[in-house]
């Protein structure tokens, strides 16, 4: 932890869920849920060995089960608390939830504002909410080593609000966001990019 002229300065280690049962099938996962399969098991556990030497303060995640299981595996055996919280959870997509990608993005269509006028979250919306989680949890903890465990289209639309352009870069979330990547940002009233969403070379 560190402290610069006077400001707190918090430091997030965020990092995308292992491959889930949905994941594999190609299935639109936002507010629905489903379990980690034994890749995304092994995923945590893998990253979870390469972040052994940061001094994790707390560890913030989304509710869905995929989430809170992916921290629970990264921090196996270590005393960082784990908080589950609602706020954090993946963007919600509406009517398309739990329905094969390839029919719904097929042929090139996109939705560039987002789900809402399906019953879902536009990516305004999740930008929002999602900031305004990390910036309340700073005030919590500020100069303090932070994980936080939630999910990919949440993470690719706050990593473009920081770097515009970057969901244009690769042409899937999964591929911008690829399970149990980790992402780096600091805050200090306002939010830094450190790192893009990466692999650990061990993964």
């Amino acid at each position: 932890m560190r402290q610069k002229e006077g400001i707190y300065m918090t430091h997030f280690y965020i990092i995308r869920h292992g491959e889930t049962v949905f994941n594999r099938k190609g299935r639109i996962q936002g507010w629905c849920d489903s379990p980690l399969t034994d890749l995304g098991i092994s995923q945590a556990k893998q990253l979870g060995k390469e972040l052994k030497n940061i001094p994790f303060d707390v560890c913030f995640c989304s509710t869905s089960e995929r989430a809170i299981d992916t921290a629970n595996y990264i921090l196996e055996g270590r005393n960082v608390k784990i908080i589950p919280t609602k706020k954090l959870k993946e963007q919600s997509f509406g009517d398309f939830e739990a329905e094969k990608s390839v029919n719904i993005f097929k042929d090139g269509v996109s939705f560039p504002d987002g789900y809402r006028f399906c019953g879902g979250e536009n990516h305004s919306d999740v930008i929002e909410r999602v900031t305004n989680e990390l910036k309340k949890i700073a005030s919590e903890y500020p100069n303090a080593n932070v994980l936080v465990v939630f999910h990919g289209s949440a993470i690719k639309h706050i990593v473009n609000a920081l770097c515009p352009g970057f969901i244009h870069e690769k042409p899937t979330t999964a591929i911008l966001v690829p399970n149990c990547s980790i992402t780096r940002i600091d805050y200090d009233r306002e939010f830094k990019l450190i790192e893009k969403p990466h692999l650990f070379h061990g993964q």
